[in-house]
């Protein structure tokens, strides 16, 4: 059989028919796991946030005033979930960094770690934010809110502390408990997998230390000079 031209326009569609269709399916299956990625880190922590406090609720309830207070605070918390799931449905994007600013951010999550969980979080802080697009001040602040979940929740350690040190190149924030630690796998592995995929999403790196019974450290490393350039201007 002799091919006409015909035939090699239908044979070159088809083709590249089929490898639309592909990069379709990859930017799709992407997507998905951009949007299970956001729900985990936005309403998934909130909700979890909340049901501890409905637990400190139901198993302390010789403490009248406190518990009073704490159905104060799980309102707050359903309120700021209910903010963000609308949010995310508006936009389908993780939640943006404030108009304030990162650091400013990242205080305010400090304080609401004290209020609702007695989870006392210290932030220290070295150069400046300014240097580092918004893509990159957004993974930051996901990243550091997966982490402090973390600590709420398996650490068993009252104080952590939030090192940002933006004035170093690539920049380093360091989340750091003195808690329980562990040993093999984290046990929130989607967390984790979520803080992976966000920082090699700017061209970083995770690296996560433990010491059973010495406590955790996260280490966010942002992209390297050169990719960090590339990245801004993306952006």
């Amino acid at each position: 059989m002799i091919d006409t031209p015909d035939d090699d326009y239908a044979l070159d569609g088809s083709a590249a028919q089929k490898d639309s269709i592909r990069r379709f399916e990859v930017d799709l299956e992407a997507e998905r796991t951009r949007i299970a990625r956001e729900l985990h880190d936005t309403v998934g922590a909130d909700l979890a946030a909340s049901v501890a406090l409905f637990k400190y609720y139901f198993e302390n309830p010789q403490a009248r005033g406190s518990r009073e207070e704490v159905l104060r605070n799980i309102l707050e918390m359903l309120g700021i979930t209910l903010k963000n799931l609308r949010a995310l449905l508006q936009s389908l994007r993780s939640s943006d960094v404030g108009r304030v600013g990162l650091v400013s951010d990242l205080s305010d999550m400090a304080k609401a770690y004290r209020r609702f969980h007695e989870l006392e979080v210290l932030l220290e802080v070295n150069g400046s934010e300014e240097e580092l697009p918004h893509r990159q001040r957004e993974t930051v602040f996901q990243v550091v809110r997966e982490a402090l979940s973390n600590v709420r929740r398996h650490s068993q350690c009252s104080t952590c502390l939030i090192k940002c040190s933006f004035d170093e190149k690539p920049f380093l924030v360091e989340v750091t408990d003195w808690g329980v630690g562990f040993v093999g796998e984290n046990p929130d592995g989607f967390g984790l997998i979520g803080m992976r995929e966000r920082a090699a999403g700017i061209g970083g790196k995770l690296q996560i230390d433990s010491v059973q019974g010495r406590g955790t450290r996260v280490f966010l490393y942002g992209p390297e000079t050169n990719t960090s350039t590339r990245s801004a201007q993306q952006t």
